[in-house]
């Protein structure tokens, strides 16, 4: 497997407090066998972050409830635009 680059940033905590942060997020993880709505562990060994994914496994159906579906258009309190007469 190729190995990712990836940079740690700034989040933000509770009372706008910085700790450090890793995205990780792709198309090649559904190579590897992650899926939206998997759940999985972090280990950490020495200086290495292990990610595994859990027992439990993939979802079909949960990750069919994350992927965002377009909003309904917002027509207003009144419907539509309207004119005034």
């Amino acid at each position: 497997m190729q190995a990712r680059r990836l940079k740690v940033y700034s989040g933000s905590g509770k009372n706008y407090t910085h700790h450090p942060q890793i995205i990780i997020q792709g198309k090649w993880l559904r190579s590897l066998g992650f899926f939206v709505g998997d759940k999985v562990t972090v280990t950490q060994e020495g200086n290495r972050l292990i990610v595994e994914k859990c027992e439990d496994g993939h979802d079909e159906e949960e990750e069919a409830a994350m992927v965002a579906e377009p909003a309904p258009r917002y027509n207003g309190p009144l419907g539509r635009c309207m004119r005034w007469s």
